[in-house]
C-alpha cells in the first residue's frame, strides 16, 4: 500500500511535469566531453545574460529549460577553455559539447579540474571521498576499502563473510550510518551489506567524518558512509573471478547500457565463498576436565564456511522532460554461514549456523529545474523484506581439536531455532532550490518503518518465551532544512536543523531478580538537533573547514532487538546525544609539472551522553547493549600524500583518539574507579602506509603494470577497564599486503595477484577473535566500455 501511494504521487508529479513542457518552454540537453570523449565533470553550462542553466553531472550530463528564443551557450570548467555557442532554441534539442584544455598541457600535469571525488573533499563538510575505480583490480570487499581512509578503522570477527564493525573517530557500530546513493543499508539485511559486496560495485566512497548533510537524513552521531554505485550513461561489461587461500572463491559481473532513446539497464550480480580454514592460537578445552590447557595452541578452524550471492538490477529512462532519471530496481542476496565461535574465541562449536535472504525493492525519480529554473526534486523508496534463521540445536560442547562430548540439554551455546522476519520501508524527498549563485535552500525527510516478527511457531516453540511473539517495530521521521549561502568561491557556509520524531515498541524486561518478566512497552521520543558548517580558502592553497553541530543517534534494530544469534537487544535504550567539534585544514597543489602533494589535518571533539556501549558476556560470550551516560572524545588524525604524475604515488594516515569515561559517579552516588579511564576495547592510535608504481607500455602500447604496497598499524589498548584491573591487553599489530596487477590492451584485460598478511602475524581487531593468516588470491577481470 506505501509503495502503491508512492506510485500515484509519482503518476500525478509526471502528469504535472508534461503538461508544464507542452508550454512554451523548451528543453535543453547533451553532455559536456574532453578531447579524449571523456565526460567534463561538474561543468557549468548557462545561456548567457539570463538566469537559465544547469550544473553538468559527474558523467557530463546536462539539461536546462528555456522559453524558445536566439542565445549564446557558454560553458565552462576549470583546466577547459571556455565554449560560447550562438544558439536558436524553437524545440527539444539534443546538443554535446566538446571542450578544449587550456594553455597548459593536460597530459602532464597532475590535476586537473575537479572531479566528483575532489568535489566532495572541497565541501564544507569534514569529508573524505575516495576513487574507487583503482580498486576494481583488487578482491577487496567495501570493508577493506573504507579500512584505508584516515580515522576509520575496520574490525573484522574473522574471514571472508564476518561480522565487522566500523570505527570512525572513535565512534564504532551503529554510531557510523551506512548509505547506499542516500538509501540507509540499516535495513537491507546481513547478506547485503559492506563485508560482502566487492568494491567493482563502487564508483566512489564518501566518508563524512561528524556532521552529516541533511540530504542522507541520517540520525548519526559520529559520522556516516555513502556508497555511490555506477552510474555510466555507456556501455559496459565488467567481468571477474578471484580464487585464494582456504578455498576462496569470488565472482562479479557488472552489465550495463544506456539507449539513443534514454532507456537503460543495469545488473550487477556477485558471489563469495570461503572454507575460512584458516589456523588461530588458543588454549585447547579439556573435555573431561572442563578446564583449559595452560598454553596457546595452534588449530584449524572447521566449521567456519561461508557463502553468498546477491543480484542487483535496475532499469529506468533519462533525459527526459518529466524525469531526468526514473530507475525501477530490485535486489536479491542470500547467506548462509557457520558459526566456529563465540565472541570469545575459546568457546568454540561445531553445528551452529545462520542464514538469510533480502528482497529489495526500489524506485527513484530526479528531476531538475521542477517546473522553474534551479528548483531540483529527488525522490526514493525502498522496501525490503529480510528473512533469517538461527539454528543452535545439538546437545555437545566442542574443543578446537574436533572432539566433542555430548551434553544433557540441547544446543551448543544457548538451545536456538528461530526463524523470523524484518521488513523495512524506507522513503526520503529531498527539494533543493539556488536563487541566482549565492543562495541555496535544501528540505529533506527521511522515512523509516521497521518490524519483525517470528514466522514459524513451530521453529520456536521449544525455546520461545513471553517475549517471543511480542510485536518489535520502530519508526522514525527525520526532517531538515538547510540554507547555504556562497557569496564567492573562496568562501560559503551553512545552517541546518533536523527534527527526530520516533517510535519504538517492543518487550523490556521488567524484573527485579534474576528471573527474566518482559512486558510490551511502547516508547516515542522527539527533539531538535542543529549545526553550522563553514569553509574558506586560505593563501598558499590552503584550505579551512569548521562544524558544529548538536546530533542524536536513534538506537538501532540490533540494539533494540538483538539479532536472534549472539546478540541480545534492550527496547529501552535511550537515544545517544553529542556536542561535534571538527576542524580541518589542507592543502592539495602541484610542483611544477610532473610532482603534486596533498595534506589534511583535522581536529575533533565529542561530548556525547547516554552513549550505546556494546559489551561481551562472559558465559556464552554473547554481546548486549547499555547506555553509559558521560564520554568524551578529543583526538586528530593527518593524511600525507605524494603523486608523481601518473606513475607513482605514496603516502599515509595516523588516527589518535582520547575517548574517556566522564561519568563519575555511579547511580548510587559511589565514585567510579574508572572515572576518565579510556573507553575499553576501542583502538585509539592507528594508522596506514601505502605506495604504488605504474610501469606503462610494457611490452606493448596500452599495457601497464603496478605494484601496491599496504601496511596497517594498530597500537596495543585494553579490552577492559584499566583502573579495575584490567590487564587483558589487546597486543599491538602491524600487518603488511602487496598487490602485482598487469593490464592489457588499455585497461580491458588485467590479471592480479595478491598477498594479505605478508608477514604472518597474529592480528587481532576485537579481543582473541583471530584473522586470517597470511594468505593469496589471483583474480582475472575482463572491463570493457563504450561511451
Amino acid at each position: 500500500m506505501r509503495l502503491l501511494n508512492l506510485y500515484i504521487c509519482f503518476f500525478l508529479l509526471f502528469a504535472a511535469q508534461a503538461a508544464v513542457a507542452k508550454k512554451s518552454v523548451v528543453q535543453l540537453s547533451g553532455v559536456v566531453t574532453a578531447a579524449n570523449r571523456q565526460p567534463v565533470e561538474y561543468a557549468s553550462v548557462r545561456l548567457k545574460n539570463t538566469r537559465y542553466g544547469d550544473l553538468a553531472d559527474d558523467k557530463g550530463a546536462y539539461r536546462l529549460s528555456a522559453p524558445a528564443g536566439e542565445y549564446v551557450l557558454v560553458v565552462s570548467a576549470v583546466g577547459y577553455r571556455t565554449v560560447e555557442q550562438p544558439l536558436s532554441l524553437r524545440g527539444e534539442q539534443a546538443l554535446s559539447v566538446a571542450m578544449k584544455p587550456d594553455e597548459k598541457d593536460l597530459d602532464e600535469v597532475v590535476v586537473v579540474g575537479k572531479t566528483s571525488v575532489r568535489q566532495v573533499n572541497e565541501s564544507a563538510f569534514n569529508v573524505v571521498a575516495i576513487d574507487a575505480k583503482p580498486l576494481h583490480n583488487t578482491s577487496m570487499s567495501l570493508t577493506h576499502a573504507l579500512d584505508r581512509v584516515s580515522g576509520v578503522k575496520i574490525r573484522e570477527t574473522g574471514g571472508v563473510g564476518s561480522r565487522t564493525q566500523i570505527s570512525l573517530n572513535g565512534f564504532s557500530g551503529r554510531h557510523i550510518k551506512v548509505f547506499m546513493d542516500g538509501i540507509p543499508m540499516e535495513g537491507m539485511g546481513s547478506s547485503f551489506q559492506l563485508n560482502n559486496i566487492p568494491v567493482n560495485l563502487a564508483d566512489r566512497i564518501e566518508v563524512y567524518k561528524g556532521v552529516v548533510p541533511i540530504e542522507l537524513g541520517a540520525d548519526a552521531l559520529g559520522g556516516a558512509i555513502n556508497i555511490v554505485t555506477r552510474r555510466q550513461r555507456s556501455t559496459y561489461v565488467d567481468a571477474s573471478y578471484a580464487y585464494g587461500s582456504f578455498n576462496t572463491h569470488k565472482s562479479n559481473l557488472s552489465v550495463g547500457h544506456t539507449t539513443k532513446s534514454g532507456l537503460f539497464f543495469q545488473i550487477n550480480a556477485y558471489q563469495n565463498y570461503s572454507d575460512n580454514s584458516y589456523r588461530i592460537k588458543t588454549k585447547l578445552l579439556d573435555l573431561n576436565t572442563n578446564s583449559y590447557s595452560p598454553d596457546e595452541r595452534w588449530f584449524r578452524r572447521f566449521h567456519d564456511s561461508y557463502r553468498n550471492e546477491a543480484l542487483a538490477a535496475r532499469v529506468g529512462v533519462v533525459r527526459k522532460p518529466w524525469a531526468d532519471r526514473l530507475t525501477l530496481g530490485v535486489t536479491l542476496s542470500h547467506e548462509k554461514a557457520d558459526i566456529q565461535n563465540a565472541n570469545l574465541m575459546q568457546i568454540v562449536y561445531g553445528g551452529r549456523e545462520r542464514s538469510a535472504g533480502s528482497v529489495i525493492p526500489s524506485l527513484s525519480y530526479e528531476k531538475r529545474n521542477l517546473m522553474t529554473p534551479n528548483l531540483n526534486l529527488l525522490l526514493t523508496a525502498t522496501y525490503s523484506r529480510s528473512r533469517n534463521s538461527s539454528t543452535d540445536t545439538l546437545p555437545r560442547q566442542y574443543s578446537w581439536s574436533g572432539e566433542y562430548r555430548e551434553k544433557r540439554s540441547k544446543g551448543e551455546g544457548q538451545y536456538s531455532m528461530s526463524e523470523y522476519d524484518n521488513e523495512t520501508f524506507y522513503a526520503t524527498a529531498n527539494l533543493r532550490y539556488r536563487i541566482a549563485s549565492r543562495h541555496s535552500f535544501t528540505l529533506n525527510n527521511l522515512l523509516s518503518d521497521y518490524s519483525r516478527k517470528a514466522t514459524d511457531a513451530a521453529a520456536n516453540a521449544e525455546n520461545s518465551t513471553a517475549a517471543t511473539f511480542m510485536r518489535r517495530t520502530n519508526v522514525k521521521n527525520i526532517a531538515g532544512l538547510s540554507y547555504r549561502f556562497s557569496p564567492s568561491g573562496r568562501w560559503n557556509a551553512s545552517a541546518f536543523a533536523k527534527r527526530y520524531d520516533v517510535l519504538v515498541r517492543g518487550p523490556v524486561n521488567v524484573s527485579t531478580t534474576t528471573t527474566a518478566a518482559y512486558e510490551e512497552q511502547e516508547k516515542p521520543f522527539s527533539t531538535t538537533g542543529y549545526g553550522v558548517t563553514a569553509t574558506c580558502y586560505l593563501p598558499a592553497s590552503l584550505q579551512l573547514k569548521a562544524s558544529l553541530e548538536k546530533s542524536y543517534r536513534l538506537p538501532s534494530e540490533n540494539e533494540l532487538f538483538g539479532d536472534e544469534s549472539l546478540e541480545t537487544g534492550d527496547a529501552s535504550l535511550k537515544p545517544e546525544n553529542s556536542y561535534n567539534l571538527n576542524i580541518n585544514i589542507s592543502s592539495n597543489q602541484t610542483l611544477g609539472r610532473a610532482h603534486a602533494v596533498y595534506f589534511d589535518l583535522g581536529l575533533i571533539y565529542r561530548d556525547t551522553r547516554d552513549y550505546i556501549r556494546r559489551q561481551i558476556e562472559q558465559r556464552y560470550g554473547g554481546a548486549y547493549y547499555t547506555n553509559h551516560g558521560k564520554v568524551r572524545n578529543l583526538g586528530f588524525d593527518v593524511e600525507a600524500r605524494y603523486f608523481y604524475g601518473r606513475a607513482f604515488s605514496a603516502g599515509g594516515n595516523f588516527t589518535f583518539q582520547d575517548i574517556r569515561n566522564m561519568e563519575r559517579y555511579a547511580v548510587g552516588g559511589r565514585e567510579l574507579i574508572y572515572y576518565k579511564d579510556r573507553m575499553p576495547n576501542v583502538p585509539y592510535l592507528f594508522g596506514n602506509v601505502d605506495a604504488s608504481y605504474h610501469l606503462n607500455g610494457l611490452f606493448a602500447a596500452g599495457n601497464v603494470l603496478s605494484v601496491g604496497y599496504n601496511m596497517r598499524y594498530i597500537h596495543a589498548f585494553f579490552r577492559s577497564w584499566e583502573s579495575e584491573g584490567g590487564n587483558v591487553v589487546i597486543p599491538g599489530q602491524l600487518s603488511h599486503d602487496v598487490t602485482l596487477t598487469f593490464s592489457l590492451r588499455n585497461g580491458r584485460y588485467h590479471i592480479a595477484t595478491e598477498v594479505r598478511n605478508l608477514t604472518d602475524e597474529l592480528l587481532y581487531d576485537n579481543y582473541s577473535l583471530q584473522k586470517p593468516g597470511r594468505s593469496f588470491l589471483i583474480k582475472l577481470r575482463y572491463f570493457f566500455f563504450k561511451q
